[in-house]
């Protein structure tokens, strides 16, 4: 192994890449390549150390299936850090030098890099999540009719039939217990509704849902007739993680008729839809707002704040969750750069990872937030 100099370039490569017809399946992936680079003089082994670093980053973006058209390198006097600067055109996300050297023809470097696109995922496509769902709250007209006034206690039962025919979901029904995040998140020995009611855990990477159904009635008066609306507006706010921080709001609005008043009672009754239909609009819109929260959670991204230990970085997540021995993971931010990850170490509820550029110090990354990318 060769000292590194404190004199090296600063080096930034653009990759413009072609139209791949695999484009399609591209994701990252780890890849190992050599690069070298001839000796001209000694004096200059700084910039022969960096034409063999080109050389090898430019042989791990081949090896990730980029087509290349074009290669360039800018020179600048500071220092060269095994950190590679990331432009939007690059194949190459991180890398790291794992062995370097030289004889008195050539000077060789081999990477580990990172090779592919981190595009903006839409939906990380989550394999497991757990879902506790805790009282709802009904709002309902006092002058809407009593038939219809205990719709929303079947609403919600619908909703939890739907949401526990989702595939690799698990529903925990907690509807005796309000979801109150500071009352949740209190000591348990010292909670009064943990005493009482049993104390509900809900763990990172799992949610939480607290859902609320309000019915309104609307009348609409002409000169001949008044007709009766129902406004349904069902809403339910997500949590993740054991902090219930909030994610998103899913709401489901609509509007059916439920009493026409006309000139005679017959055809006041004859006018006036039935009640069967009615509640299978309602059951309809629940499914839809089903739909719509599995897609939610499904789709909100895998991430856990990094806590640095003798053994590497540890996430409170793990297999449950759908995460796996080398799952990659990665980290960016005003503060910190591109940086990618692996999982070391793996059990149901947590996981170990360490940096693929092993100059990046647990130390620097412990508090920083890792994101997983899109699982297939």
């Amino acid at each position: 192994m060769v000292k590194r100099s404190p004199f090296l370039l600063f080096l930034s490569l653009f990759f413009f890449c072609l139209p791949n017809a695999n484009a399609e399946e591209e994701k990252l992936q780890i890849v190992m390549s050599t690069g070298r680079a001839a000796i001209i003089s000694n004096e200059h082994i700084d910039e022969t150390r960096a034409r063999a670093l080109e050389d090898a980053l430019y042989s791990a973006a081949l090896l990730g299936g980029a087509e290349i058209d074009g290669f360039s390198s800018v020179q600048a006097g500071s220092q060269l850090d095994d950190h590679f600067v990331v432009r939007p055109s690059s194949k190459i996300i991180d890398y790291d030098v794992v062995d370097e050297r030289f004889d008195d023809l050539h000077y060789t470097v081999e990477i580990e890099a990172a090779v592919g696109e981190l595009k903006k995922v839409d939906c990380q496509n989550r394999l497991f999540n757990t879902v506790t769902m805790f009282a709802p709250v009904f709002r309902v007209d006092e002058k809407i009719p009593a038939w219809l006034s205990h719709q929303p206690s079947v609403m919600i039962k619908t909703l939890q039939e739907n949401l526990t025919r989702k595939p690799n979901f698990n529903l925990v029904n907690m509807a005796n217990l309000p979801l109150d995040p500071k009352e949740l998140t209190r000591d348990k020995t010292y909670s009064y509704k943990a005493l009482t009611s049993g104390a509900t855990n809900v763990l990172n990477g799992d949610f939480a849902l607290a859902t609320t159904i309000t019915l309104k009635r609307i009348v609409k008066k002409t000169s001949f007739q008044q007709n009766h609306f129902v406004d349904v507006m069902v809403e339910s706010a997500v949590f993740v993680d054991s902090d219930y921080r909030p994610t998103e709001k899913v709401t489901h609005q609509a509007k059916f008729p439920i009493r026409n008043f006309l000139p005679t009672q017959l055809m006041s009754v004859l006018a006036s839809p039935n009640p069967t239909k009615i509640q299978g609009n309602l059951s309809k819109l629940i499914s839809e707002h089903a739909a719509e929260l599995e897609t939610v959670m499904r789709c909100t991204p895998l991430s856990a704040t990094m806590i640095a230990k003798e053994d590497g970085l540890h996430i409170p997540i793990g297999s449950r969750h759908g995460l796996q021995d080398n799952r990659l993971a990665v980290v960016s931010n005003e503060v910190m750069p591109w940086t990618v990850l692996r999982v070391i170490k793996i059990n149901a509820d947590g996981a170990v990872l360490m940096p693929l550029n092993r100059k990046r110090s647990s130390a620097q990354l412990s508090g920083q937030r890792v994101s997983f990318l899109e699982f297939k």
